[in-house]
Parts: C-alpha cells; sequence; structure tokens
C-alpha cells in the first residue's frame, strides 16, 4: 500500500439513464457517489440523485431501480457538479471502467460552469486485467475473487464502496504494483492497459 500512503484518493461511480453522454448522445446522470480513500483505508462517504431533465427509459430503471418519481426532487446538474467538483479537487481519481462514467461526468462539469477535470485517473479495470485472471472483469466478478465484502450492485454508493475495496485488494498484488514507483505511474499503466487489452 506504499504507493498511496500519504494520498487521498476519491473513488467514484455514477448511474445513468444509458450508455451515451453528450455530445454524441443524449444520456444522462441519475446518481453519483464518492467515497475518500485517505492513508490506504475507506473514509468520507457521499452520494446524491441526479435530475437528469430526461425520462429515465424502462430499461435503465431494471438495472438500477431509479425511476422518474425517484430523481423528480433531486438536485439538478449545476447543484451536483459544483459538489462534485469541488471535492474532486485535485486528488487521484479512481474508477472501475473510466471511459464509462468520464464522459457523463464532463458533460456534468461542463454544463454546471465549473472546471473541467484533469486529475490522474486510475482504472481498477486496468489493474485487474493485470493479473491476467480468467473469467470476467466487471466489478462484481474482481471483487468475489478478491474475497472483498459484497456491496449493493448497480447503486452508485455501493459501487463506489466495491471499487474502493477492490482498489485496495489489487494493490496487495505484487504484480499489480511491482512494475511501477509511483501513484501517477500506476494510474498512467491503468489506464494503458484498458486501452491495449480486450473487453473482460
Amino acid at each position: 500500500m506504499s504507493l498511496i500512503a500519504g494520498h487521498t484518493l476519491l473513488v467514484l461511480d455514477t448511474e445513468t439513464t444509458g450508455f451515451s453522454p453528450a455530445p454524441m448522445g443524449r444520456d444522462r446522470l441519475v446518481e453519483v457517489a464518492y467515497v475518500k480513500v485517505v492513508n490506504a483505508a475507506v473514509g468520507e462517504e457521499w452520494s446524491s440523485l441526479v435530475r437528469p431533465g430526461i425520462p429515465i427509459p424502462p430499461e435503465a430503471t431494471r438495472i438500477h431501480g431509479i425511476g422518474d418519481a425517484e430523481v423528480a426532487s433531486a438536485p439538478g446538474y449545476a447543484e451536483i457538479g459544483r459538489r462534485l467538483r469541488e471535492a474532486c479537487a485535485d486528488h487521484v481519481l479512481v474508477f472501475h471502467n473510466a471511459p464509462f462514467d468520464l464522459p457523463f461526468l464532463r458533460d456534468l462539469f461542463r454544463e454546471a460552469g465549473v472546471p473541467p477535470l484533469l486529475n490522474p485517473v486510475l482504472d481498477t479495470l486496468g489493474l485487474a486485467r493485470q493479473l491476467g485472471d480468467s473469467g470476467s472483469n466487471r466489478l462484481g466478478d474482481v471483487a468475489r475473487r478478491l474475497q472483498v465484502p459484497a456491496r449493493t450492485a448497480h447503486r452508485a454508493l455501493g459501487d463506489a464502496l466495491m471499487t474502493a475495496d477492490v482498489l485496495l485488494g489489487l494493490l496487495a498484488k505484487p504484480k499489480v504494483t511491482a512494475k511501477v514507483a509511483s501513484l501517477s505511474e500506476l494510474a498512467a499503466a491503468s489506464q494503458d492497459t484498458v486501452r491495449t487489452t480486450g473487453r473482460r
């Protein structure tokens, strides 16, 4: 855990109306959450529903259980964007499959009128793929292999907590950390692995 000792990482997850955010699509956030990992320990948690401004398709509701009624009185993009951008500060951000979540967050921050993210990004999907284990590297499957605590899947806070636990489990594997000397190198290597390996 020496690579993250002395650092604060922000582990994020989102739930959405679909798979295609702006500018190419019109899907939107319906929930977002973060968990802080400070000195290799899970700390502060935060989550909020988000009013997307468009109807939530039934197929999305079947996945995460969030429907139009649940988000009717939720904060909108401007309020959530300001709150979340402040929390991100200049911390290293952690995702499981960052290429899915990041475009939605970029859209959120653009609409909220706050500075874009320039933070280092660490992707636990890339770290999991580096292990070369057979089978799926979906978040729940990696969590089961690492024997981390069960969480509420397909809700933003449950998945953020599971990602934090998975991160700590992966960092205990010498194969994940052997070839890097710093947290920034680990983040870069995780993204390179996501880009250069097949879906699994």
